[in-house]
């Protein structure tokens, strides 16, 4: 899949996988259960093996649970979302560098990349935010964040569904912050990115 084809959905998957032979396997198995796109694949810092997938439905389900049988006691975390958020693919294949409609910044950061795609869904779908940056595992030790924009209370309300959404996964180390009325230069860091190193490919 091309960086600039959006049309993959509405189906999301990732599994975070602690062991890279039982990822390769779940890869494997996965990609001979059904017709699925493979968005990314592969080792994060923290030592995991991620999968995102995405597609219709009813293919999505099926491949799912077959990567789950085989990666059984090796499987961290994960997350299928039958009808993701429409944003999130293209950002998480493509990224993202927007501003949001209002001077307000929400970061939402977790240890475990799926539960932060359930997190992101849930504020995405109830609140009027804008998604300026999603980063999984790039540079950051393992972890992903996502950053959001908007008004004050939209931001807040954004990050109240987070937070709700991360319990509901693997939520030890998650965190949500708000970032009232943030300063042009914050706005202008998360335009260009936010490695510090902007070389840093690891």
């Amino acid at each position: 899949m091309s960086a600039a084809d959006s049309s993959v959905g509405p189906a999301l998957a990732m599994l975070a996988i602690g062991a890279v032979p039982l990822g390769l396997v779940a890869l494997d198995a996965l990609a001979k259960e059904a017709p699925v796109d493979v968005l990314a694949a592969g080792t994060v810092e923290s030592g995991l093996y991620l999968i995102a997938f995405a597609g219709e439905v009813e293919p999505c389900l099926r491949a799912y649970a077959a990567a789950r049988r085989v990666a059984a006691a090796a499987l961290e975390d994960q997350i299928l979302l039958p009808y993701a958020e429409e944003r999130i693919v293209p950002a998480f294949v493509g990224g993202v560098r927007r501003s949001g409609p209002g001077d307000t910044v929400g970061v939402v950061e977790t240890l475990y990349p799926p539960t932060l795609l359930a997190a992101l869904d849930a504020a995405l779908k109830g609140a009027e935010v804008e998604l300026v940056e999603l980063r999984v595992g790039d540079g950051l030790g393992g972890k992903a964040v996502a950053t959001l924009g908007g008004a004050t209370h939209d931001v807040e309300a954004a990050l109240a569904l987070a937070a709700r959404a991360l319990v509901r996964g693997r939520s030890e180390g998650s965190s949500t912050t708000i970032v009232p009325n943030a300063d042009g230069v914050v706005g202008q860091a998360l335009r260009s990115g936010s490695r510090f190193c902007k070389e840093w490919r690891g």
